[in-house]
């Protein structure tokens, strides 16, 4: 005689979401146990006992929450539909280990995600899903996918066992009454669930990286799409025109501030000396701690020193954020990083002022050289669109020429910027020309016969290649004699890595960068004031003899020498203000957050209680991104037009 049915629906229902359950319990304990091994081998420093505490309880609850959203789904599957055929027993082993196996591996590449990011996923795990070629590329190059794939179906198969040990049978009958009180279930758990991620605090924590261990990858993948277009006005500081207007004035240093951000650049170059060809080249991931010359903590950039000292040399200089679309923004549009996409990645960014557009509008050729696909990152449409005639990518180059996923070796990038150059020259029309690396990169891939030492890791091996590139690039160059008519800016788009406690984790950030001038008198030249990356543009314009207007955010650090410097910083959500002594973060729901710094030379940033001057420091970030998200939304940042020409 066939068992009675339970009578209380909560049981009759929770029998029929049985499998559902049993794989949220698995999501809660697959995640804690990530999240263990995250605290034991990838944090560079131990929290102490009361951060770990503090990961433990609010990882829980992150992922009872991450989980019980996961499988909500499923229950309102099972809340509508008899699907007697989903509970089969091939059905559910087939689904069930198929499941499994998804999170599981999902679970590995949160890890090797965290050890290269120190990170959940973020805005850069969303941007990578959209360029498969490149990123699955990539990761099959750089890891053992089919080492990490046998693992997990492995585990797979044990975890589906422990799913499905001891499942009971499902209630036979399943009438409308039942299932319309079932979907009431449901529809409560779900506002529940959708109550508590709104009261959430953001940040739980708040030292970043234990932040970043807490949290769950799932929703942060879901935050960062959510938020990859933010509305600036809704969700962070906003001040009245009037006072940002004052504000903006004063930190950009506009002697008018009825032009609103259009400023008056004059060049540096002596009176009737001819404008310069211009040449910029980003180095992909080179920060300033490979270098002997702007770190001193390592020695793998030798050539880059050596020629620093032929030129104006920067060794305080910030990058905006830890993505090259950052650092393209910053120093060919000297535009601050606003929290979500970059304007590289938005729809709106047409017509927009650069550096290239400053040098076309006054008669010069403009040609960008990159190794990957123009498409990545939607490079090519952003730069043919805001100044650039003539963009090379890796459809251009010769079939044999070395090539990662990511593009072709540094090698060819600089012989095809070179020849542009040269062939300008023959033509003796003014150039502007720029590059963008891709070999310092995972997977670090190299040409054969230029590795340069096998002692040393891929990375730094990769490091080394792009040095020894750079220099036989100037070399050449100075012997076919572009360098007597060229102001050429190598400078790093990004640091190497993310590291480091605060929430915008500046230290990571310091890039080097050599601007190399015909000039004697700038020859072994230091700036050592704290600079941005949006201010590389106006100081290579007024290098190359440039006078121009423009509402460009940054200086012209030849003007600047000796006075306190400032950089704009990004990461992820978070929009900031570094000085020689603070940093002042605005942040989502309107929230601010200060460090301090211990000297002006230090990148080690303290959590500070909030004084009057870091809340005028954290007035004067809102004044600059309010007004950065306002200009570029009512397409307010072109060049202005052109003065007549003399009668």
């Amino acid at each position: 005689m066939p068992a009675a049915e339970p009578s209380s629906l909560a049981v009759r229902f929770a029998r029929r979401a049985d499998p559902a359950l049993r794989f949220g319990l698995l999501l809660v304990g697959l995640w804690t146990v990530l999240r263990l091994l995250v605290v034991l081998f990838q944090l560079e420093t131990k929290p102490a006992a009361a951060d770990l505490a503090a990961i433990a309880g609010w990882g829980l609850v992150y992922d009872v929450l991450a989980a019980a959203t996961a499988i909500l789904p499923a229950l309102l599957f099972v809340a509508l539909l008899r699907a007697r055929w989903a509970y089969g027993r091939r059905t559910r082993v087939t689904l069930t280990w198929l499941c499994t196996m998804v999170v599981t591996f999902d679970a590995a590449v949160q890890y090797f995600f965290f050890d290269e990011y120190q990170a959940r996923y973020n805005h850069l795990a969303l941007d990578y899903l959209a360029y498969p070629t490149e990123v699955f590329g990539n990761i099959l190059a750089s890891y053992n996918v089919p080492l990490v794939l046998a693992i997990a179906a492995a585990a797979s198969a044990g975890l589906t066992w422990l799913q499905l040990r001891g499942a009971r049978p499902i209630p036979a009958s399943w009438p409308l009454r039942d299932r319309m009180l079932s979907l009431a279930l449901v529809v409560t758990l779900a506002a529940l669930v959708a109550g508590a991620w709104v009261v959430l605090p953001t940040p739980a924590i708040a030292e970043r990286i234990a932040n970043e261990s807490a949290r769950s990858g799932w929703p942060e993948l879901a935050r960062a799409f959510f938020t990859s277009h933010l509305d600036y006005d809704a969700y962070y500081t906003v001040l009245p025109d009037a006072e940002a207007q004052a504000r903006v004035a004063r930190v950009i240093g506009q002697p008018q501030p009825a032009r609103g951000l259009v400023r008056h650049f004059a060049a540096s170059r002596p009176a009737g000396s001819p404008p310069l060809d211009v040449a910029i080249v980003l180095e992909e991931s080179l920060g300033s701690e490979f270098s002997a010359r702007f770190s001193s903590k390592r020695n793998l950039t030798p050539e880059l020193d050596r020629w620093s000292h032929e030129g104006v040399a920067l060794r305080n200089l910030m990058a905006t954020g830890n993505r090259t679309v950052r650092g393209l923004e910053a120093i060919m549009c000297s535009f601050p990083p606003l929290p979500g996409d970059a304007i590289v990645k938005r729809a709106e960014s047409t017509d927009l002022a650069s550096v290239p557009a400053v040098l076309r509008a006054r008669g010069y050729q403009t040609t960008f050289v990159y190794g990957g696909r123009g498409v990545f990152d939607n490079l090519e449409p952003f730069l043919t669109a805001n100044g650039v005639d003539t963009f090379i990518d890796q459809s251009s180059f010769p079939a044999d020429a070395y090539r990662t996923v990511w593009g072709v070796a540094d090698e060819y990038v600089l012989d095809e910027l070179l020849a542009r150059q040269v062939e300008a020259q023959r033509s003796r029309r003014p150039l502007f020309a720029g590059a963008l690396t891709v070999s310092n990169h995972k997977p670090f891939g190299l040409p054969p016969g230029r590795i340069i030492s096998t002692q040393i890791s891929k990375r730094r091996r990769a490091v080394q290649y792009a040095d020894w590139a750079i220099g036989r690039y100037l070399t050449q160059a100075k012997a076919a004699g572009v360098l007597d008519h060229t102001v050429v800016l190598i400078v790093g788009d990004h640091g190497a890595r993310v590291y480091g406690a605060p929430v915008i984790p500046v230290a990571s950030y310091r890039i080097p960068a050599v601007i190399l001038v015909p000039d004697a008198a700038r020859r072994d030249t230091t700036i050592d004031v704290l600079a941005s990356q949006v201010d590389l543009g106006p100081t290579v314009l007024s290098l190359a003899g440039i006078e121009y207007d423009a509402p460009f955010f940054g200086h012209d650090l030849l003007d600047r020498p000796r006075l306190g410097g400032r950089a704009f910083v990004n990461h992820n959500r978070s929009i900031g203000l570094l000085t020689d002594t603070a940093l002042a973060v605005q942040e989502i729901q309107r929230t601010q957050r200060f460090y301090s710094r211990l000297d002006p030379t230090s990148d080690v940033l303290q959590p500070a209680p909030p004084s009057d001057d870091l809340r005028e420091l954290a007035r004067d970030a809102a004044a600059i991104y309010q007004t950065a998200y306002r200009v570029y939304l009512t397409h307010g940042y072109g060049l202005p037009p052109a003065p007549p020409p003399p009668r």
